[in-house]
This record gives C-alpha cells, sequence and structure tokens, in this order.
C-alpha cells in the first residue's frame, strides 16, 4: 500500500506540472489574443507572456526573493488569486483563449479552496518537491515532515506567539533572575 506522504508528494509534483502547463497556456493564449488585438491587449499580452514567463520559471527553481517579496505565490490562495487573474486576463472571443480562461479560472478557484483545506503541504518549486519524492520514496522510508518545511515564510500568528508579550508601563518589570531590586527593598 502506498503511504499518505508518497501520495502528497505525487499530488505536489501533478500540481507543479499542471502549473507549467496552464502558464504556458496562458502565454499561448495572450499571444492569440495580441494578434487580432487593440494597442491596449498588446500593451497587456506583453505583461501576461513576461509575467507568465517568470512564473514558469519560478516554478522550476526555488529563488529566496520570490519568497521575501512574492510570498504569496508560495500559498495556494495566492497562486489561485494569481491564475483567476491570468484567467480573466486571457478571455476573450477566440476558442483558445475561451478555453484556456476557462480553464485557468477553474484551476484558480480550485487553488483558493484547497487554502482552507489544512491537510495539504505548502507548494514548492518543482525541483524541491522531486528531492522530496526522491528522499521519501526509498523503499520502507516514510518520514513524518518534509526535509524542507519553508522556513523562511512563516506565517502571521506564527510570528505573533514568538515575539514576546507586549509591555504596557503600568504594569511593573520583575527581573529576570526572579531576585527583586534594592530600590523596591527600601520604599
Amino acid at each position: 500500500m502506498i503511504s499518505r506522504s508518497k501520495v502528497e508528494h505525487i499530488v505536489c509534483l501533478a500540481l507543479n506540472g499542471i502549473n507549467i502547463i496552464f502558464y504556458l497556456l496562458i502565454i499561448t493564449a495572450v499571444i492569440f489574443k495580441c494578434i487580432r488585438g487593440s494597442f491596449a491587449d498588446i500593451v497587456m499580452g506583453i505583461y501576461g507572456i513576461v509575467l507568465a514567463s517568470l512564473l514558469v520559471v519560478n516554478e522550476m527553481r526555488e529563488f529566496e526573493i520570490a519568497y521575501k517579496y512574492f510570498y504569496f505565490l508560495s500559498t495556494y490562495r495566492g497562486r489561485g488569486l494569481v491564475m483567476i487573474f491570468f484567467g480573466c486576463l486571457v478571455l476573450d472571443s477566440g476558442i483558445v483563449n475561451i478555453v484556456v480562461g476557462t480553464l485557468v479560472l477553474a484551476t484558480g478557484l480550485l487553488y483558493v479552496i484547497m487554502s482552507f483545506l489544512s491537510h495539504f503541504p505548502q507548494p514548492n518549486p518543482i525541483t524541491i518537491n522531486w528531492r522530496n519524492w526522491n528522499d521519501f520514496s526509498a523503499e520502507g522510508l516514510d518520514l513524518a515532515h518534509h526535509r524542507n518545511m519553508n522556513s523562511n515564510g512563516m506565517s502571521e500568528m506564527h510570528e505573533r506567539l514568538k515575539s514576546p508579550a507586549p509591555f504596557f508601563p503600568s504594569q511593573r518589570q520583575q527581573p529576570l533572575n526572579g531576585m527583586v531590586p534594592a530600590q523596591q527593598l527600601t520604599r
């Protein structure tokens, strides 16, 4: 029987492949839209092609700058909203644009729904998912956690829980060693 972690890695690799295919389809649909479009369609098309190309590269490799400035790409909700944006961008009266736009919109909605399910692992680039698949696919190996748990991007709640409690001026601060300061003894 195949373990849950192996199934998760297969799903992650499949989602990486789907993302790459859809980004390439987006580039194709944008080119079709630019062929018979106005000047505004061409400018938006260039923007869409550049952005989709960068997302293909981001799907292939792990970039520190992507985690720092584009953290939304490492969550299902963020990826879903990007897919919804691209679906709206490529929708047009052409057959290719209608098909690609509808598929990308549906995938974006699926990603947004997946963001509310807690048992899916965080989306990673295909290189990390492939490395994790190789680690877990060894015979009899079934580890509890991924090798690369994205420690760079922590949730806001996790950051709040790690930070010290707020200090209010009306509260007296107790020394860390439990000793009473000499000033309080003389009062």
